[in-house]
Formats: structure tokens, sequence, C-alpha cells
């Protein structure tokens, strides 16, 4: 069964996650979760990501990626073979780390973005791994709220551009909003879809028509073509195909000496 197609566009929102083979750990220690940002740093710089969440659990992470050009996959191919290379030369292992390829689900900013960057730093507490987001030092919350100097890697500003203009004020807003949900234990979707149904359906729908339209027009506009090449392309390829079993038959021939010459003698 074929793939699904990556759905890959200019200024796209990401919520991706990767998660270790047979969900085993794909982070031993404090080394490789600082080998592993080195990477995403790289990674963020060479494809010029806009990165404005994360978090490092022991058999998976979770990222919050808009991509100013259409190369997730691309990026997190570099990241996630990059890192896997490393880890397997460390511990002297071979075969896969990560289980299968990357999830990456589009985000939709007004409704989701907000509700995805508490999850994400609210993992390890859901986790049960520490009871406040700050006492954990693998994600980025300690940057965001102002606990500790950013990486220059992190867009800083445009988490806190979500919360006020002022970036102290901000900071504040942004620490009481992911806090108000450190007790909770509602699911991601149920709350994106309570804020969703709070709006009202009718908005909901305007603002994905909008932002949505060319996409789902460039995966059609995809998908057509894909159809057109298979039905000029299959045919061609089969004729080729028949073509070579007649070449491999004559070089089978030649080979065994069987062809007769003018005057009636068979031989080479």
């Amino acid at each position: 069964m074929a793939r699904p197609l990556r759905i890959e566009f200019p200024d796209a929102l990401y919520h991706v996650t990767s998660r270790g083979n047979e969900r085993r750990p794909i982070f031993n220690d404090d080394v490789d979760r600082q080998m592993f940002l080195i990477f995403l740093s790289r990674t963020v710089k060479r494809f010029g990501w806009s990165l404005t969440a994360w978090v490092l659990m022991s058999n998976h992470f979770h990222l919050v990626i808009q991509t100013p050009e259409a190369n997730l996959s691309r990026g997190m191919h570099w990241l996630n073979s990059a890192y896997a290379g490393w880890f397997n030369r460390r511990y002297q292992r071979s075969g896969h780390l990560f289980e299968g390829r990357f999830h990456a689900f589009l985000v939709e900013k007004e409704t989701y973005l907000r509700e995805l960057l508490r999850y994400v730093v609210l993992n390890p507490v859901r986790a049960k791994i520490v009871a406040r987001p700050e006492n954990y030092r693998w994600s980025s919350y300690r940057s965001t709220a102002g606990l500790e100097a950013a990486d220059h890697w992190l867009d800083v500003a445009s988490i806190l551009s979500l919360f006020d203009d002022d970036p102290s004020v901000a900071r504040c807003e942004y620490q009481e909003f992911v806090l108000t949900k450190v007790e909770g234990t509602e699911r991601l979707w149920s709350t994106a879809s309570t804020s969703v149904r709070s709006r009202g359906r009718s908005a909901y729908e305007g603002s994905w028509n909008q932002s949505h339209a060319r996409l789902i027009i460039r995966k059609r506009t995809v998908l057509s073509v894909g159809r057109k090449w298979r039905r000029s392309f299959v045919p061609l390829l089969r004729r080729l195909c028949k073509l070579q079993r007649v070449f491999v038959r004559c070089a089978e021939v030649h080979c065994a000496g069987w062809w007769r010459g003018s005057d009636g003698t068979k031989g080479w």
C-alpha cells in the first residue's frame, strides 16, 4: 500500500512527533539529549525553520515547526538520520532507531496553536516526571517563560506575540496560561475541539476554507498529475520490459551459437 502524501507548502505550521522503534528509548542520558539539540539547531538553521516549542521525552519528542519553504520532509529526514547515525555509533549498535516515519499534523494557528504550545511543554507533567513544567530541563518552557536564556534557534518572539505586544507581560501571561492546566488530564484533540466549538461552527469553517483552499487544490492537482503520469508511463514501461525480454532471448541464442550463416552452416 502506498504511503499517504506529505502535505507541504510554504509557511505551513506543523506539530511533529517521532517515536523510538518498538517504543524503546531514544535518549539514554543527558549527553544524548544535548547532542539531539545540537542536531536540531543545525536543522533549524539549515532549512530556515521557525521552531516555537519542543520537548524531549525518553522514547519520543515533540516539535512545533513553521516552514517558510515546503521542506519539512527533507529537514526531518536529515535530523533523524543524523541523530540516529550518531546514536548507533556511540552505543555500537545497528538498525533502526526510530519507528517508521515521523508524524506531522497541520496546525490551524488561530484555533489550535496556543493549546498545542501548552500541550507540548506539559508532556513531562502529564507523564509524572515532574510536578511543574519549569522543573523539567529538556523542553522549551523555561526559555519561553524567561526563566533562562533562550537559544538562538528558538523563535520565542513568535510565541510571545500570541499573548501580548510587551514581552514582559507576554511571558507572565504565557506562564499563567500553561500553569492553569498543570492539573488537567484532558487530551489535546478534545481541548482543540472545545476551542473550535466555542468560536462557532460557521466562523471555524470560514477560517478553515480560507486558509486551506489552495492546499486542497494543490493536493488534487498532484493526484491528477499522478494519474495522468501513470496512464502514459505504464504502457511505455510494459513495452520496454517486452523489448528487454526479446534482447535477453537473442543474447541467449547468440551465446549458444545457434545462429545460421549465409551458407547454411551453424556456429559462431
